[in-house]
């Protein structure tokens, strides 16, 4: 048998094999999508992109692979939606270009052969050379050199793609591209689902996070709100029926303190009085002045040994319609400033302490001053517990995504009651009530 016969031989037994594995998550994705997609982009892939990266021209012979994949897994997870050509190529991006990490591997098999025969040039050479003394460090400095060759070619590749990709999406797609593709966006959908750690999402909510990352229109939602208006995922961050606004804010509050608490900063404390104003002027109108105003989050050393610092927090919704038309790197700097105007003088000159604002989005993104701040906590952090900042940075950015993730999800499918007309009673109350009305005990 000649080496393309059993080229095909092989690789057609190869096939249905992982034909058949991708069916049988494809069953247990419509009850649990978020394992089933772990699964599939954590583990099953690597299968074959290991032996695309291994024997040449395998491409076509993936294609049943392909159509199994993206007729049967796809629609699992994504609550039985089919995808159009452009959106399957968007799908194949890796998360931190907006996609989804889950690869095409019929038109995935020829690059990866490319990389990782350039990646082996170096040791292919000594062994045809029949080198027997080589410098092992200055074998690894040249594989690192090609890797980053590799990484900036690589990351053109998806930028073309992604402009690719655009010409033929409608702009709240572009949108929700631009916002996926902020650093921290993406972290949930990379994590490990853990119960543990709290990463997990059940399938109604695993489904509804996919449609809200690209703009599609969400499944099973109901068409007016308690308030009287009509619902969409724009109303549900703003409506102030059920208290949602207020637990996605105090939920990344809490969060934070958790963080400096972790860090070792003494002094740590949620909603801190300020100390109130005899007569003082401050540059700004729009400086709070109000008597008990409060801070965040205050905690002592964060910036400079002995002093204290105070943290606002504010989650902004990168969809809202006056948002549409900016960058985001404008909504984080007017959003900022606006808290700077707020709190900064008064926190500096008044409680001689220093202040930072920290902005998120619903989405996951982190404002300018907020990567500071996890910068920080990030160096404490490792050093603290003897981990790499690079893991720290990411556990950090991942437990953010999941807060802010999961309050948009309860905005979105949370309960909403209006206030009852008849206020609480207390126990003298409920006793008047029943003498009045005459009740027997």
């Amino acid at each position: 048998m000649g080496s393309e016969a059993f080229k095909k031989v092989f690789i057609g037994e190869k096939v249905q094999e992982w034909v058949a594995q991708v069916k049988t998550i494809s069953g247990f994705a419509k009850t649990q999508p978020h394992a089933a997609f772990a699964v599939f982009t954590k583990c099953l892939q690597a299968r074959w992109t290991f032996v695309s990266r291994t024997i040449p021209g395998i491409g076509p012979l993936l294609t049943d692979l392909e159509s199994e994949i993206r007729h049967s897994f796809i629609p699992a997870i994504f609550g039985g939606r089919d995808v159009s050509d452009f959106e399957r190529d968007l799908l194949s991006l890796p998360a931190r270009f907006g996609g989804m990490g889950i690869f095409n591997p019929s038109g995935k098999a020829r690059e990866s052969l490319k990389y990782s025969e350039e990646l082996c040039a170096p040791l292919i050479n000594l062994l045809l050379r029949q080198v027997e003394i080589f410098d092992p460090v200055s074998l690894k400095e040249d594989q690192k050199t090609i890797r980053t060759i590799q990484d900036v070619e690589i990351d053109h590749q998806y930028e073309l793609r992604i402009d690719a990709i655009e010409k033929n999406s409608h702009a709240e797609l572009k949108r929700a591209i631009e916002i996926a593709r902020q650093k921290g966006a993406s972290s949930w959908v990379t994590a490990m689902p853990s119960e543990e750690h709290g990463t997990v999402l059940h399938k109604k909510d695993f489904v509804d996070a996919i449609y809200i990352r690209y703009a599609w229109k969400i499944l099973d939602l109901q068409d007016r709100c308690q308030c009287g208006k009509n619902f969409d995922l724009q109303h549900s961050l703003d409506c102030l029926t059920g208290g949602f606004r207020t637990l996605q804010h105090n939920e990344v509050r809490d969060l934070v303190a958790d963080c400096l608490r972790e860090s070792q900063y003494r002094g740590v404390v949620t909603e801190p009085e300020l100390i109130p104003l005899s007569g003082e002027s401050f540059k700004y109108k729009s400086t709070n002045k109000e008597e008990d105003a409060r801070s965040d989050v205050k905690c002592i050393g964060f910036w400079r040994r002995m002093r204290q610092a105070y943290f606002d927090i504010r989650v902004i919704s990168p969809y809202a319609r006056s948002y549409l038309h900016k960058s985001h790197k404008r909504i984080y700097h007017e959003a900022e400033q606006d808290k700077n105007r707020e709190y900064k003088a008064r926190i500096n000159q008044v409680e001689n302490a220093d202040f930072t604002p920290l902005v998120f989005t619903t989405a996951g993104g982190f404002a300018p001053q907020s990567n500071i701040f996890l910068k920080r906590i990030t160096e404490k952090l490792s050093e603290i517990k003897d981990i790499h900042p690079s893991v720290t940075a990411g556990w950090l950015r991942c437990r953010f995504s999941f807060a802010l993730l999961r309050t948009t999800l309860i905005c979105l499918r949370g309960t909403r009651k209006k206030k009852s007309k008849y206020a609480p009673l207390d126990g003298d109350d409920v006793e008047r009530a029943m003498i009045e009305s005459r009740m027997a005990y």
